[in-house]
């Protein structure tokens, strides 16, 4: 597997490779922008709790259950509240961006003849949201969120996805090349599989401990 530390760099790696599959989260934008944005969403239900959005951030930088551990430390934990909270962080209108030249990199493989597809996992809702607000279906040709192919059992490293990812972009596996950041699940079905595979080593990922 090779790895890079900038998503741009992957380009010195795809010869003889016709279709490139990105990851979504954390790959091609930060998790923790969408997380920030969703704790502003939240904040601005939560009126009743003075600087709610940075009490919500600094105990997720603290590895807490952030909703939970602000609503108990303002004494109005409840678990309808929590609730409350949770929908608005899973379906807010994210503001979110593009990881600086991802936009440009897309552009170029799509330019220079490659196919190009998106395989995430996540609940649909949220995922197409982030999708919307990131313009990425005007980006690349097929986008895939795995729980929308029967559950969340088809999550990575399920390698459905991966097979149907290649009959939509009619290429053979050893053509294909997967980028992600989560090494624990991205790349176990596209190893087994065939399809080549490029670790972005993503040190302020959620997920990456290395």
């Amino acid at each position: 597997m090779i790895t890079v530390e900038r998503i741009s760099d992957v380009c010195e790696h795809l010869k003889d490779i016709k279709a490139v599959i990105f990851d979504l989260d954390d790959t091609l934008y930060s998790e923790k922008e969408y997380v920030r944005s969703g704790f502003k969403a939240i904040a601005n239900e939560l009126t009743q709790v003075e600087n709610a959005e940075e009490k919500l951030w600094i105990a997720f930088q603290s590895s807490k259950s952030a909703i939970d551990d602000v609503l108990s430390r303002e004494g109005i934990f409840s678990e309808e509240l929590k609730q409350k909270c949770l929908t608005v962080y899973r379906l807010h209108n994210p503001d979110i961006h593009l990881h600086k030249g991802c936009k440009e990199l897309l552009e170029k493989l799509r330019f220079e003849g490659y196919k190009l597809g998106i395989i995430t996992d996540g609940r649909p809702q949220g995922q197409r949201a982030k999708i919307e607000a990131l313009g990425l279906y005007e980006l690349v040709d097929h986008i895939i969120v795995t729980d929308e192919l029967g559950g969340v059992e088809y999550r990575k490293p399920n390698k459905a996805a991966y097979v149907k990812m290649r009959e939509l972009l009619d290429v053979a596996y050893e053509e294909m090349c997967y980028i992600g950041d989560n090494i624990n699940k991205d790349f176990t079905a596209a190893k087994s599989l065939g399809i080549r595979s490029i670790w972005f080593k993503n040190t302020n990922g959620l997920y990456y401990y290395c």
